[in-house]
C-alpha cells in the first residue's frame, strides 16, 4: 500500500512537471520600454488647464545614450466623432450646418495634445522617472495608447559588439529600439525588471519541473529499495 501510494504521487508530480502555462509575450528584452503613469490635472479658478504625468523608462538595451528626445501625441478621436458642425448637420441638415457656422464665425482649433521629452545620459541596465507637464485639458486622453518617435538620439557606444540586444541605427531615429507599455499589458502595474515577465515565467516554470523531477527521482529509490526489502522478506519466510 505504501509503494502504491508512492507511486501514484509520483505519477501525479509528473503530470504537473509536464504541464506548462501559456504566457503571451508582453515586453521586448532588446527594448527601451517606457510608461505614463500618474497623471493629474492642473486647474486654475475650477477650470482644467493641463495635465502632469510622469515617464518611467528602463533601458534593457546594450548601449549607453548620450541623449534622446522621445516625441509623443494622442489623437483626440472625441473631436473627429462630436465635431459641432458634424451634430448640426446630423440633426438639422446641411442647410442649417452653414447658417450656424455663419452665425458662429470659424470653429476654434482644438490644441493638440502632444509633448517632447529628452533625456541625457542613460546607460544600459537603467531606469529613470521624468516629470514632466503639458497644456491641454484633456488629461484623459494620456491614458490612451500614444503615437511615440525617438528622434534625434546620440548613442555613446555599445556595451558589447557581440550583443543580441544592439539595434544598429544611424544615430538619428531610434524609435525601433523603444516599446511603450500601456494599461493593458500587465507589466504596467508593477516594477520593470531587467528581463520581461515573460522570461520570468518561464525560468521560474523551469526550476519548478527540475524540482518535480529531482523529487520523483527520489520516490523511484524509494520505491525500488522497497521492492528489494519485499524480496529479502520473501526470501527469509
Amino acid at each position: 500500500m505504501f509503494s502504491t501510494g508512492l507511486l501514484t504521487s509520483g505519477s501525479a508530480m509528473a503530470a504537473t512537471a509536464k504541464k506548462t502555462d501559456t504566457v503571451e509575450p508582453t515586453t521586448r528584452n532588446d527594448a527601451v520600454i517606457f510608461k505614463i503613469h500618474d497623471i493629474e490635472p492642473v486647474s486654475k479658478e475650477g477650470i482644467v488647464t493641463g495635465c502632469d504625468f510622469t515617464v518611467t523608462l528602463y533601458n534593457r538595451t546594450a548601449v549607453n545614450f548620450r541623449n534622446f528626445t522621445l516625441n509623443l501625441n494622442w489623437k483626440d478621436t472625441v473631436d473627429e466623432r462630436f465635431k459641432f458642425d458634424a451634430y448640426v448637420k446630423s440633426v438639422l441638415g446641411e442647410g442649417a450646418t452653414i447658417q450656424e457656422s455663419d452665425l458662429l464665425g470659424e470653429q476654434a482649433v482644438s490644441k493638440p495634445l502632444a509633448t517632447a521629452l529628452t533625456v541625457n545620459a542613460f546607460g544600459t541596465n537603467k531606469q529613470i522617472s521624468v516629470k514632466t507637464h503639458v497644456d491641454n485639458e484633456k488629461c484623459y486622453l494620456l491614458l490612451t495608447n500614444a503615437d511615440y518617435s525617438v528622434t534625434p538620439c546620440d548613442i555613446a557606444r555599445n556595451m558589447n559588439a557581440d550583443n543580441k540586444n544592439v539595434i544598429n541605427t544611424d544615430g538619428k531615429d531610434c524609435t525601433a529600439m523603444f516599446q511603450l507599455v500601456d494599461t493593458a499589458n500587465p507589466e504596467y502595474f508593477g516594477e520593470f525588471k531587467s528581463i520581461s515577465v515573460t522570461e520570468i515565467a518561464a525560468q521560474n516554470q523551469q526550476l519548478h519541473n527540475e524540482e518535480l523531477s529531482d523529487i520523483d527521482d527520489v520516490i523511484s529509490k524509494i520505491v525500488e529499495n522497497l521492492g528489494v526489502s519485499d524480496k529479502t522478506l520473501t526470501d527469509i519466510n
